[in-house]
């Protein structure tokens, strides 16, 4: 007696195939792909939306760098930044003044048995005109808020909003 046992034959082509057999890695590939998408759309979404700055993380940048000159409780100008140090020990900032440039710098380094930290902090600032460098205090709270003032002449004034004219060429 005989047994006849079906036997399937397509006629695939070599891609058919590969589709087949790869089906399922190219779709979730493909689904890698998406989330990868999604994910750039994200970050450049987030690249170019101004949001409010949040009060505890200040640091990166300086505090209100646009109106760097405040007025105290007594009613005196001064010139008043800010900047997040708190990363960084005492020792590891350097503060210093070129002209009337101010710069301020830290640079931390944490080495263990195969791994090496390194964090580096820059920043500079033009100083108004007529702040002279030389009455520049600075100050690091226990937050790690570094405070830099000095007093500011009465004839300076906080900025005021201009509009300038346009010119047509």
């Amino acid at each position: 007696m005989e047994h006849l046992v079906p036997l399937r034959r397509e006629n695939w082509s070599f891609f058919e195939r590969q589709r087949q057999v790869f089906g399922d890695l190219f779709k979730d590939m493909g689904d890698e792909w998406k989330e990868f998408d999604r994910e750039l759309d994200r970050m450049r979404k987030d690249l170019f939306t101004l949001t409010a700055p949040d009060f505890n993380d200040f640091g990166s940048t300086l505090l209100k760098p646009e109106r760097p000159i405040v007025s105290d409780a007594d009613g005196n100008k001064r010139l008043s930044l800010r900047f997040d140090c708190k990363e960084f020990k005492p020792e590891e900032i350097t503060v210093k003044t070129i002209d009337n440039r101010l710069i301020v710098q830290a640079k931390h380094v944490e080495e263990s048995p195969g791994r090496k930290v390194y964090k580096e902090f820059s920043r500079q600032y033009a100083l108004p005109h007529k702040i002279d460098p030389l009455t520049l205090n600075s100050t690091l709270a226990a937050d790690g808020v570094l405070s830099i003032e000095a007093p500011a002449p009465a004839a300076i004034d906080a900025p005021r909003e201009r509009i300038l004219p346009i010119m047509r060429l």
